[in-house]
């Protein structure tokens, strides 16, 4: 069993690799591993960039409260609004990335 799952895994990554590349054998697996964890860092820094800059702007603009005391002293309304933010901003930062 452990021997065709193996197969299958195998061959269903080397389909994956002949898509990207003109010949299955033209560039290594490995190589295309190195690229995916390589987009994967370049994803989750651009994320952290966009989601730190999202932030300080929504901090400037709502100037009247302290979002950080309010989310201490438990506001849910305030950590919602955060919690859409970001999601709003991964979702940018995906579609761009």
């Amino acid at each position: 069993m452990f021997k065709k799952s193996m197969l299958f895994f195998g061959s269903i990554l080397l389909m994956a690799s002949s898509v990207f590349a003109g010949s299955p054998f033209e560039v290594s697996i490995w190589e295309r591993y190195a690229e995916g964890l390589g987009w994967a860092v370049v994803a989750s820094l651009g994320f952290s960039v966009g989601v730190a800059i999202a932030l300080k702007v929504f901090d400037w603009f709502s100037s009247d409260i302290d979002e950080w005391e309010e989310i201490k002293k438990g506001n849910w309304s305030v950590a919602l609004i955060f919690v859409a933010l970001i999601v709003m901003i991964g979702i940018l930062v995906h579609k761009v990335i």
